[in-house]
């Protein structure tokens, strides 16, 4: 290897992204399946959002990403969450759960018992892929690290 070439670069920043990545999405997972026991108290939200551009029906509309805020109190203690699930929701689903949460309705917020203010809507992991996070960050670091080898190597640069 005599310099260093985009490949090369490319193939490390690649590899490392997919790492960072992949500890995110363990991370994540590992909350998402905790909080199935976490337990829950009533909350309010106070804040439902839809944003970014989606065509629904003819029209194009906010529905592809959904905001919300809620409060919730433990002992005394007042809390905002803004969190809705361990997983990334997208349109149909944000628009059907934008409608069943409606500002100043009463819900559920589950609670994580060693830390109050970490709070979610939804529990658990994506029921139709649970382990798609985890599998595009492997594939991501992959692809960087089959990159940088052959850079490394080469034959590619």
């Amino acid at each position: 290897m005599d310099k260093i070439n985009l490949a090369t670069v490319a193939g490390l920043a690649f590899a490392l992204f997919g790492i960072y990545m992949l500890r995110h999405a363990l991370a994540s997972y590992r909350k998402a399946r905790a909080s199935q026991a976490w337990p829950w108290v009533a909350g309010q939200i106070s804040d439902v959002r839809l944003w970014g551009k989606r065509r629904v029906d003819g029209v194009l509309m906010d529905a592809e990403r959904l905001a919300v805020e809620y409060h919730y109190s433990i002992n005394g203690s007042a809390h905002t969450g803004r969190a809705i699930a361990f997983f990334t929701l997208v349109y149909p689903e944000t628009l059907t759960l934008a409608q069943q949460l409606r500002a100043d309705k009463n819900i559920k917020v589950y609670v994580n018992p060693k830390d109050p203010a970490d709070a979610v809507l939804i529990t658990g992991l994506r029921q139709d892929k649970p382990y798609s996070d985890v599998i595009l960050s492997c594939l991501g670091a992959a692809v960087g690290l089959v990159i940088l080898t052959l850079s490394l190597l080469g034959i590619l640069g």
